[in-house]
């Protein structure tokens, strides 16, 4: 273990997507930089595999849209599938209808933001563990993780609830017919592929023992919920996970700031988290930037209730998905409810964050959305001509103000 205490205008604890684009984000507007990881290499484990296309969108405005599309396209070469018209799924149900998914592995990603961040000037130290919070600099944000340990270390307040299920996900070598797609049976729900290898087991009865999948354990927990005599034979990549679900009360304190999975944590339900944290890191870079206490606080402000909805959908998932006989009539109910395109259209912005507002002051009804297609690669925020009124564009892409 290391302890290390670094000298600049804003340390960043955690080398993720998301703490790595918040240094980007911090670079690009001229603040000095630095980022802490206590790993000294990449971690391989099975993440998420794709993003939103909002956030696709949003990404895009900084100018990591060719990037993303190479890899993208060179993932799905490899793996010879592509999720043409994928738009993602809520509870299982692959019903909504709005932006496609982009295939981008986290790992890939993280190469993307790194490779930028080091463009920019940023000093990425890995292999450092922080033990104390005595750094000599104008903010510290954890960046950190579901355990995160600037959290811990700053106090702040992590509400909410505990674990009441043992999710697996992993890619393996597999021996035996598995339907492809989601089932549901009287023991949990299991799901294979769209990925070749992938599998993912949940069984609702309580937190797992341990944080290790083995091979047998994921053999074990798969053949329990399936019902099917298969055999995994290798496994490439594992991990466990729960519906533990917290949120700090704040993203602040004094001049320690979350984000991420250091500020909400939840099941992966519907592929959220990741997209939320990086929106995080998009709205904060800019405001942390300028010092200006108010403007900074606003991060909260904006960002706890968009974190708190993603904390009540996917705990509303996981009802939805257990095998008892009341959620199974829930299920059903809810898959006909999808079929009705007001409600299709709510759970999809929902899930996609593509309804966000953000209270800028401003009654108009632009203000506080997102705009879609500008470039913004410079990180400054710019003014529109927008339904024949005057727009004033943050540098995270929303309207600021509209003049008519």
């Amino acid at each position: 273990m290391l302890s290390m205490k670094t000298t600049g205008d804003v340390i960043v604890v955690g080398a993720g997507p998301v703490g790595l684009l918040l240094a980007c984000e911090l670079a690009l507007q001229g603040v000095r930089t630095t980022v802490l990881e206590r790993l000294t290499t990449q971690a391989d484990t099975i993440k998420a595999q794709m993003i939103s296309g909002r956030t696709y969108q949003m990404l895009a405005m900084r100018g990591f849209g060719s990037a993303i599309d190479a890899v993208s396209e060179a993932e799905s070469a490899r793996l010879a599938w592509r999720p043409t018209g994928a738009t993602g799924h809520f509870a299982g149900l692959f019903k909504l209808d709005g932006l496609p998914l982009v295939m981008l592995t986290q790992q890939a990603l993280e190469r993307i933001l790194e490779a930028r961040a080091l463009e920019l000037g940023v000093e990425i130290h890995r292999g450092v563990e922080v033990t104390d919070l005595g750094f000599d600099a104008g903010f510290v944000v954890g960046c950190d993780g579901g355990r995160s340990t600037v959290r811990k270390l700053a106090g702040f307040d992590f509400p909410g609830t505990g674990p009441t299920l043992t999710g697996y996900q992993a890619i393996v070598d597999l021996e035996g017919d598995l339907p492809r797609g989601w089932h549901h049976t009287p023991t949990g729900v299991y799901a294979c592929g769209p990925l070749q290898g992938r599998i993912m087991t949940m069984e609702y009865d309580g937190p797992p023992a341990t944080r290790d999948a083995t091979r047998e354990t994921l053999e074990a927990s798969l053949r329990r919920v399936s019902g099917h005599d298969v055999r995994i034979t290798a496994v490439h990549t594992a991990t466990v996970w729960t519906d533990n679900t917290r949120q700090a009360t704040t993203y602040r304190c004094g001049n320690v700031l979350l984000a991420g999975d250091a500020a909400h944590v939840h099941s992966p339900f519907g592929g959220q988290g990741l997209n939320l944290g990086l929106q995080d890191a998009l709205n904060l870079g800019w405001k942390l930037a300028t010092g200006d206490d108010a403007l900074i606080d606003t991060y909260t402000t904006e960002r706890h209730p968009v974190a708190a909805r993603v904390l009540h959908n996917t705990m509303a998932q996981v009802a939805l998905t257990r095998p008892d006989p009341h959620s199974r009539e829930l299920y059903s109910l809810f898959n006909t409810l999808l079929d009705l395109p007001d409600v299709r259209k709510h759970i999809t912005a929902m899930v996609q964050g593509t309804d966000i507002r953000y209270d800028t002051g401003s009654d108009d009804p632009l203000a506080g959305t997102f705009v879609p297609g500008l470039d913004l690669s410079d990180g400054k925020g710019t003014s529109i001509a927008l339904d024949g009124a005057e727009a004033t564009v943050r540098p995270d892409g929303y309207i600021a103000e509209v003049t008519r």
